[in-house]
């Protein structure tokens, strides 16, 4: 049984009324919940908006996802071996070919080659085919909340405190940015889907990614990351800003680098590049 200091329910809210009323079932909440509530609207999200956010049923902790982030360790190469593949390396030309005028308008406008950007796309995603099942917002509400003493005692986390206090504080900021996101564009927070670790889109960016790199292909926006256009030209300006030179291959390795720091990672990108 879930001790009951560590959930708060809806019911006591409006909405939660409303909501009950309705037959709509809203999954408890974390205790934790009412204070990283607070700490978004102090950065100045609008707390109506906060509130129904928060009181939505599809709202949901995440102890899975909050176990894996605490003892996540460094990659094994051996996850990237199902990528060196002939088969692989046939879908990333003919991808290629396919959205040539979308990858040499990325290489002309931030001179990132087209290659590593479909090198990336392909690990991220499988070409913009696996882009994960989690709402994004229940990824980052449960890790924002991770270094709370209920929540440590409820999960039975044992990682150190100052890892989960460092990857909450992680956690907000991308909360944060992405309700931000959501609320301008008038997205409903829940509609996104990504990895355990919140990452979205075909190049399976975080919020933070999309504030700073998100670039539209219709000049306009809003940057949607589920359309190979707006990923790819995103990819490549993410790339452009960590340096990345055409005529300079190591600073190739320094930009996918940044945009994963796992050499493992680095080393399939490269690797299927020089195959496409």
């Amino acid at each position: 049984m879930v001790g009951s200091r560590f959930w708060l329910g809806v019911a006591g809210s409006i909405l939660g009324v409303l909501l009950l009323a309705a037959g709509v079932h809203a999954e408890p909440q974390p205790v934790a919940y009412v204070g990283l509530k607070h700490s978004l609207v102090r950065q100045g999200l609008n707390k109506d908006y906060i509130a129904k956010t928060f009181a939505d049923p599809r709202n949901q902790f995440l102890p899975d996802v909050v176990k894996k982030i605490a003892y996540l360790g460094k990659e094994s190469p051996d996850i990237y071996k199902k990528f060196m593949t002939p088969e692989t390396a046939a879908r990333g030309r003919a991808y290629m070919a396919t959205h040539r005028a979308t990858l040499s308008r990325a290489e002309a406008r931030y001179g990132v080659a087209p290659e590593v950007i479909v090198g990336i796309l392909t690990v991220e995603s499988g070409l913009g085919t696996s882009t994960g099942k989690y709402p994004v917002f229940n990824v980052f509400a449960s890790l924002a909340v991770m270094d709370t003493p209920e929540v440590i005692k409820e999960v039975r986390l044992t990682a150190s405190k100052d890892r989960l206090k460092k990857k909450a504080a992680w956690a907000r900021r991308e909360l944060g940015i992405f309700l931000e996101y959501c609320a301008s564009h008038q997205v409903d927070p829940f509609s996104l889907r990504g990895s355990w670790a919140g990452a979205m889109g075909y190049c399976q960016f975080l919020p933070s990614s999309l504030q700073r790199c998100g670039v539209a292909a219709n000049g306009k926006g809003p940057v949607d990351l589920f359309t190979h256009d707006d990923a790819i030209l995103s990819i490549a300006c993410y790339l452009n800003k960590s340096g990345f030179k055409s005529q300079n291959r190591a600073s190739w390795r320094r930009a996918v680098y940044s945009y994963n720091h796992s050499d493992a990672y680095v080393d399939a990108v490269l690797t299927l590049a020089s195959r496409y």
